[in-house]
C-alpha cells in the first residue's frame, strides 16, 4: 500500500536525488586581480609597529592595572604610535562633534584581517589639515604619531580595539 502522500515512490526518490549536493568545480575565474593585493609593505602582523602581533598579544595578556600603565606610557611618549591600515575615508569635523578636540580631519582605517587571533582593528586618524588627499577606499597606508585613545572591546565576538591617533604623518604603502 502506497502513502497517500507518494504516489509515485519511483519520482520521489529521483527528486530527492536531485536536490542532493552538487558537484562543481574550482575554478581561477573569481579570484581578486592582482592590482587589489596588498603590497608587499604591508605587514600589521610582523612589522615593527605599536600593535603587531606579539605586542598585541602582550597586551592580551596584561591585568588592568597594567594595561593602564602601559597605555599611558604610550600617550606620554608623543610621535612613538606606529600603525598600517587599510584606509576607508577621510571626514572634516565641525565644532559640534566631540573629537573636534584632537583634529579638523580625521582618517578611518581598519587592519582587513584580525592581527592576532581573531582581535580586529580599526583606527581612527586625527590631523588639523587632510593628510591623505584624494584617495581611493581599501589603499594601504602606515602612519605615525601620539596615542589619544584606545576601546579595547575584549568581551565583544570577535573582539575588537578602536585606536584613535594624533597622526604626524599618513603615507600610502607600494
Amino acid at each position: 500500500m502506497r502513502a497517500p502522500w507518494c504516489p509515485r515512490p519511483a519520482l520521489a526518490v529521483a527528486l530527492l536525488a536531485a536536490a542532493g549536493p552538487s558537484i562543481s568545480c574550482k575554478t581561477n575565474k573569481h579570484e581578486d586581480p592582482k592590482f587589489l593585493a596588498a603590497p608587499k609593505a604591508f605587514d600589521p602582523k610582523g612589522a615593527d609597529l605599536t600593535f603587531n602581533e606579539k605586542n598585541l598579544e602582550a597586551f592580551n595578556t596584561m591585568e588592568d592595572d597594567a594595561r593602564e600603565a602601559h597605555l599611558e606610557k604610550l600617550k606620554a611618549a608623543a610621535g612613538s604610535f606606529k600603525g598600517q591600515a587599510s584606509y576607508q575615508r577621510t571626514e572634516e569635523l565641525t565644532d559640534k562633534i566631540d573629537d573636534s578636540k584632537y583634529g579638523k580631519y580625521v582618517i578611518w582605517a581598519k587592519v582587513p584581517q584580525p592581527v592576532w587571533l581573531e582581535v580586529t582593528v580599526e583606527y581612527h586618524l586625527f590631523s588639523d589639515s587632510d593628510l591623505m588627499g584624494p584617495a581611493a577606499s581599501d589603499t594601504y597606508v602606515e602612519f605615525s604619531g601620539t596615542l589619544l585613545e584606545l576601546t579595547y572591546l575584549d568581551d565583544a565576538k570577535p573582539r575588537r580595539m578602536e585606536i584613535k591617533v594624533k597622526a604626524d604623518s599618513v603615507n600610502v604603502l607600494k
